[in-house]
């Protein structure tokens, strides 16, 4: 077993793929001009991303327009609220889930304070859209901000549906498909006003990403870069070798095999093994890949550490929220309690992972378990 197939934290980054990762190296050592200066081999990389953004605005089905190459989802997150704070100015409210990713919520925070409004959630961590239109009439919604699938749980989100409300109602509709881009099949999120993606978290480079729009949104100043809707010289290398990351993986998206069954049966062995564990969102459809669970003993920290040693990756969350005060957000809003999160586990998996990859996990767990139960009994003699 390699340590590469133990690693089962993919919710919070992937491994680089090999083409992607060539590309990357390439394209640094080569391609390395500023694609806005006027002299040929500038202007060839220019020709390159523009083909790139062509081809990617086409397998969404989008206008090449509606494309802007950012760093990532956080960016592209933030410049879409802080492009709606003057609504906020105006008596308006945004509405987003309270489970969003950081990246949302605390620009959310920032700039709309107190005229956040927040969607009802039921006990698996999914929204409720029951009563929606009334909930976007009377609090005078400007601005609605849903993930496709919660990074901590993999619940599944109603987004499109969504999507199509607020498109009824004359609301902008944001989506976060940070984690959905790269799983799922991204026919739909043509549906969206506009939505957000990280290449890192589907095998492309970190720092690159795109936010796509149907209206013209502006990221930051500073420049005439990105059709003049976010300043800075663009990172050809990263956004190439992205390219090349996506074009690879979004042949896969239409059939994820046996990989539900794998993770299923992970978590029917692991209740077997830990009766008293309860897995997250258990009744709602989750990715494929995602499993997050509270343990019956013992902080998460030991389990992870112990876990570790074994040559296994796993998280305790989300990696953006860990360290912080309040710990999961999604926790939080399904209403754990503060020792519930301190024993909270996500193992997520990634295309790479085979069958035996599960089993040997829940085998690293099976040790583990022992381990820590054997440490806290000698600790119970001796301090008796």
């Amino acid at each position: 077993m390699s340590v590469e197939m133990a690693y089962f934290d993919n919710n919070a980054t992937t491994s680089i793929s090999e083409n992607a990762l060539e590309v990357y190296r390439r394209a640094l050592a080569e391609d390395w001009h500023n694609p806005s200066s006027p002299y040929r081999s500038s202007a060839r990389i220019r020709a390159r991303m523009e083909l790139d953004r062509e081809e990617l605005a086409k397998d969404l089905g989008l206008k090449k327009e509606e494309i802007i190459f950012t760093s990532g989802a956080t960016e592209a997150n933030n410049g879409v609220f802080a492009h709606f704070a003057t609504q906020a100015n105006a008596g308006l409210c945004c509405l987003v889930s309270p489970f969003e990713h950081p990246s949302i919520l605390e620009p959310a925070r920032y700039w709309f304070k107190d005229k956040i409004r927040y969607l009802p959630i039921d006990q698996e961590g999914r929204v409720v859209l029951e009563n929606i239109e009334n909930l976007l009439s009377e609090n005078n919604i400007c601005f609605v901000s849903l993930m496709a699938a919660n990074n901590e749980t993999g619940v599944l989100q109603p987004w499109k549906e969504l999507a199509e409300i607020c498109f009824s109602k004359g609301v902008f509709f944001h989506c976060d498909a940070t984690q959905w881009i790269g799983k799922l099949p991204s026919d739909d999120f043509d549906l969206c006003s506009s939505f957000s993606v990280s290449a890192h978290k589907f095998s492309g480079p970190k720092g690159v990403g795109w936010f796509a729009s149907k209206e013209p949104i502006s990221m930051q100043l500073g420049g005439e870069q990105e059709m003049s809707k976010r300043g800075g010289t663009e990172n050809y290398p990263a956004i190439t070798s992205m390219l090349t990351a996506w074009k690879e993986v979004r042949f896969q998206l239409n059939s994820p095999g046996n990989r539900t069954e794998w993770r299923d049966q992970f978590e029917k062995s692991l209740i077997n093994l830990i009766p008293a564990v309860k897995i997250l969102g258990l009744n709602s459809p989750r990715l494929w890949n995602t499993s997050m669970f509270v343990l019956p003993d013992f902080e998460n920290l030991s389990w992870v550490g112990k876990l570790d040693k074994l040559g296994f990756s796993v998280s305790t969350g989300s990696a953006c929220s860990t360290g912080k005060a309040g710990h999961s957000g999604i926790a939080q809003s399904m209403g754990l309690s503060t020792s519930e999160v301190r024993r909270l586990i996500r193992v997520s998996s990634y295309w790479e992972h085979g069958e035996s990859d599960w089993v040997n996990l829940l085998s690293a767990f099976e040790q583990v378990s022992k381990e820590l139960h054997q440490e806290g009994a000698y600790s119970s003699v001796i301090s008796f």
